[in-house]
C-alpha cells in the first residue's frame, strides 16, 4: 500500500480491493486506497468525510459502506456510502448507537 495503516476497514468490490481509515501511529485517518487487479497496482481515493480507526468497510449493490469506527476521541455511529460512479462519500443513515467494535457482512439473495 502507499501509507502504512492498521485497524483498517477492506473489501472486495468488482475486480478492486479497497482499504479505508485506520491509523498510521501518530493520526487517525480518513484516506482510502484502491488496488487494481488489472495494473497492480494501489492508488489513492477520494477520502471519507470523518476519520475512522475500527471502520468495518463492506461492499454491496455495488457500493462501499463504511461503519462506525473511532475517531480518536470517541465511537462513532456514523455510516459513509462511497459511490464509484461518482467517486463521493455520502453520509447514510447512522447507526442507533455504537458502544464498541462493529463487524458487517453482506450476503447476497437470490430471488425465489
Amino acid at each position: 500500500m502507499l501509507n502504512k495503516r492498521c485497524r483498517h476497514g477492506a473489501a472486495a468490490l468488482g475486480s478492486h480491493m479497497y482499504v479505508a481509515g485506520g491509523y498510521d501511529g501518530s493520526g487517525f485517518l480518513s484516506g482510502v486506497e484502491v488496488f487494481s487487479s488489472a495494473s497492480a497496482q494501489w492508488s489513492l481515493l477520494v477520502a471519507m468525510n470523518t476519520r475512522r480507526s475500527r471502520v468495518s468497510l463492506v461492499s454491496t449493490a455495488g457500493r462501499l459502506y463504511a461503519v462506525g469506527g473511532y475517531d480518536g476521541q470517541s465511537n462513532l455511529s456514523s455510516v459513509e456510502m462511497y459511490n464509484p460512479d461518482t467517486n463521493r462519500w455520502i453520509f447514510m443513515a447512522p447507526m442507533v448507537s455504537h458502544e464498541g467494535g462493529v463487524g458487517v457482512s453482506c450476503i447476497p439473495l437470490q430471488p425465489v
